[in-house]
């Protein structure tokens, strides 16, 4: 499973830093303050959006430490890179709907706002594979769906084909299954722990 989220700039890391307080503004998020990494490597934004806390601790609030609301501008190998915590991680550990939701509205939202501080598109994805069991009746909705929406993918049963199934576990940490995982050009992966309708959509860009 990612954890974390981040695309090189295309701007120096002031310019990045700026566009960050400003995208934020403009889209509905709470920018509460900064913090410098020593040795001038980067830029913290302590970022949030109210609604978001205020819903998380209304429905669990031992949750509240999986919520990001830390925008990382950092220079890695002569690049400027911008990036926040995935949201995913607050989804997987939860099974309460409600939660679920939050997490896949805010990570929509904080890829929204890294693309646009970082003045690049949303990567494509090029391939999507299902791990399933040949009993779950999730896996056999989820299929169903992407058949229905013409989605090309792979189908592995992780209950007859154990390298896989380490590989998923591996991954994710998730032993249970569906788990959809998202391959974008570049090489880079990620990860859908359960049926999550919304969340495909918005990335295959499909209606749900």
């Amino acid at each position: 499973m990612n954890i974390a989220y981040f695309r090189k700039s295309t701007y120096d890391r002031n310019k990045t830093v700026e566009n960050v307080k400003q995208q934020a503004k403009e889209l509905g998020l709470t920018v509460l303050g900064s913090t410098e990494l020593p040795a001038n490597n980067g830029t913290i934004l302590h970022i949030c959006n109210p609604n978001w806390m205020g819903n998380l601790l209304a429905s669990d609030p031992n949750l509240i430490g999986l919520l990001p609301c830390s925008v990382a501008v950092i220079n890695q190998k002569g690049d400027v890179m911008v990036g926040v915590g995935s949201p995913t991680v607050l989804g997987s550990v939860s099974q309460n709907p409600a939660i679920i939701q939050l997490a896949s509205q805010a990570e929509e939202k904080l890829k929204e706002l890294i693309h646009k501080s970082a003045g690049v598109e949303a990567l494509r994805p090029t391939g999507v594979k299902l791990y399933s069991t040949t009993t779950c009746p999730y896996c056999k909705m989820e299929a169903s769906w992407l058949d229905e929406k013409k989605i090309k993918y792979e189908e592995v049963h992780v209950d007859l084909n154990q390298k896989e199934a380490e590989v998923m576990v591996q991954k994710t940490g998730q032993m249970g299954v569906p788990v959809t995982a998202i391959q974008y050009e570049g090489g880079e992966e990620e990860y859908i722990v359960g049926f999550d309708k919304q969340r495909l959509s918005s990335i295959l860009e499909v209606k749900i």
